[in-house]
């Protein structure tokens, strides 16, 4: 396509000795409430989330800062993440919530001293599934990927996140690649056509 390999570099906002994350969301408002938990956030969002956040806020998708909705929260801390409970409220449910992490800032410094790549798009969805992996992309586009990303994202080619899909990922993250098997998908549904970009150390872009 003729894209450079250089797409754009990895935004992340420093403050002293640390950074923060972007907001995220993985969880919305059900039966039992409202729970964005370090683990789960990580799976969604792999590369994105330090293991060792020193601090954690919540807000309402709508911006309404976490304090100030009335909800009351069973965890609301760095150990866990946050968890809004409806069976915990008064006569109401757990807003949608969003959540932003403060790290070290050595957790910028390695993951996020780095550049994008331009998207690929390797395969096309069959009666198996749909396959971005890094080997066929280094295998077809050796100079415009690095040997070792720190970070993968995926989206469909219409241009929605993979979190947002509903589909069930077998691989998704910077070792292997991407993999969506449409044998594990629910309701017999079929995965749809994705495409993905790797996250690299910020010397790669630089040569």
């Amino acid at each position: 396509s003729g894209e450079p390999a250089l797409v754009s570099i990895c935004k992340l906002y420093s403050v002293t000795q640390q950074c923060r994350t972007q907001w995220m969301s993985s969880d919305t408002p059900s039966d039992e409430g409202d729970v964005e938990s370090i683990l789960q956030l990580m799976k969604t969002f792999p590369g994105q989330v330090c293991v060792n956040p020193v601090s954690i806020e919540a807000k309402t998708t709508s911006g309404i800062s976490a304090r100030h909705t009335g909800d009351t929260f069973l965890s609301y801390d760095v150990s866990f993440g946050f968890a809004c409970i409806n069976e915990k409220q008064k006569n109401k449910q757990c807003e949608d919530y969003q959540v932003i992490f403060t790290c070290p800032s050595d957790f910028c410094q390695g993951k996020f001293s780095c550049c994008r790549t331009r998207w690929f798009n390797m395969d096309s969805p069959t009666g198996r599934g749909d396959y971005e992996t890094l080997c066929q992309v280094q295998m077809l586009y050796p100079s415009q990927v690095c040997s070792q990303p720190v970070a993968i994202e995926a989206m469909t080619v219409s241009g929605v996140p993979a979190h947002e899909t509903g589909d069930i990922f077998q691989i998704y993250d910077a070792t292997f690649g991407f993999a969506c098997v449409t044998a594990e998908q629910p309701d017999g549904k079929h995965c749809q056509d994705y495409k993905v970009r790797f996250t690299c150390p910020l010397d790669f872009c630089s040569v």
